[in-house]
């Protein structure tokens, strides 16, 4: 009872001393070297389409998003909505818009809150995503869907990236009627912890909570500042992507445009993360998305457990096609031309598998 006692005060007192020795830092945006700034302003950020558009849509609860289109609505076979993954903006992805709009799609882009040109949970703390519960992101995007006027017999196909494949994967399961496929890259649906097992990461993040200071950065986080400043180009499938032309677009893009800049993981954004993973993982859920799914899994993933994905697309979904990319990193929107290659031709067959379904 003594030992007890004792580690309960012992408990209690690193409480207190985190809660008044740990106080929030006054945001300060990271400024990079004139010779970083030099490389970045000769790098080449492909425009969006020339027709497109970009636009503010409101949810439920006031909060602001961004999106984007291209103005090809009425000749469209498809609606192609991209979601970009954690921390990422759709002023990365302005290549990809319009190569798929060349396809014959009509391509929307949606940043999700808090990220890209949406707005921020706390407008003093802009690069800290914070979130109640990662429902919130489904039913933004699913508001979204419902309030555009897609016509009912175009199919809808989220293609999403990471974070934004956890997000699409609950849009299709908790929305159904809203969409019509999914092409999900490297989807999280269930995040690597480095060294530290699922449930022990998942109890790190719970003690941010515990103390009081749920809104600060993981140890080891902070707002954005590029991994290197030596040299731009570095790539890689161990850096994430291996094409030196994509690869550096977010950093690219947070130098040039701060105001999109997220920075890393929060206790409470990681919490809900984790939360949200058990949730999508559940028996029964995955069983349930009756949609055509084509899953893409990168050869090499620090940031994604691909063994679930490959389990949860070939064992226990009704509809899914499970593509592995060889010689590719995580961040395979940014890979090389080839990999884009076959990112698009698995579009253009998820959209087909549309088509063929009955109703």
């Amino acid at each position: 009872m003594k030992q007890f006692i004792f580690v309960l005060l012992g408990l209690l007192i690193i409480t207190v001393l985190a809660f008044f020795a740990w106080p929030e830092q006054s945001y300060r945006p990271y400024v990079v070297s004139d010779s970083y700034r030099a490389q970045v302003e000769k790098f080449n950020i492909p425009d969006m389409p020339a027709d497109w558009e970009w636009r503010m849509f409101t949810s439920e609860d006031g909060i602001k998003m961004r999106y984007g289109q291209t103005g090809n609505s009425g000749s469209a076979k498809a609606t192609v909505v991209i979601i970009p993954g954690y921390t990422a903006t759709m002023d990365m992805y302005g290549e990809q818009a319009g190569e798929i709009a060349s396809r014959g799609y009509h391509v929307i882009g949606f940043d999700l809150r808090g990220q890209g040109g949406s707005e921020r949970p706390r407008p003093s703390q802009p690069e800290k995503l914070l979130i109640e519960n990662f429902s919130i992101y489904s039913n933004d995007v699913a508001l979204f869907l419902d309030a555009q006027n897609i016509p009912e017999d175009r199919p809808v196909i989220l293609l999403a990236m990471s974070f934004g494949g956890h997000v699409a994967f609950r849009v299709g399961a908790d929305h159904p009627d809203l969409v019509d496929g999914l092409l999900l890259l490297a989807p999280a649906l269930r995040p690597k912890a480095g060294d530290m097992s699922f449930e022990e990461a998942a109890r790190l993040l719970q003690f941010g909570d515990a103390i009081g200071k749920d809104k600060r950065y993981l140890p080891g986080h902070s707002n954005w500042m590029p991994e290197t400043e030596d040299d731009l180009l570095t790539a890689g499938i161990e850096y994430c992507a291996s094409s030196p032309e994509r690869l550096p677009m977010r950093d690219a893009v947070f130098t040039l445009r701060p105001e999109q800049r997220v920075g890393g993981v929060t206790f409470n954004w990681g919490r809900e993360f984790y939360r949200s993973s058990n949730f999508v993982l559940q028996p029964g859920y995955a069983e349930a998305l009756n949609k055509p799914v084509t899953m893409i899994h990168a050869e090499r993933d620090d940031f994604v457990v691909t063994d679930i994905n490959k389990d949860v697309c070939g064992t226990r979904m009704p509809d899914c096609v499970s593509v592995a990319i060889p010689n590719t990193g995580h961040c395979l929107t940014q890979e090389t031309d080839p990999v884009l290659e076959r990112i698009y031709e698995a579009l253009d067959a998820t959209v087909a598998r549309t088509e063929k379904r009955p109703g």
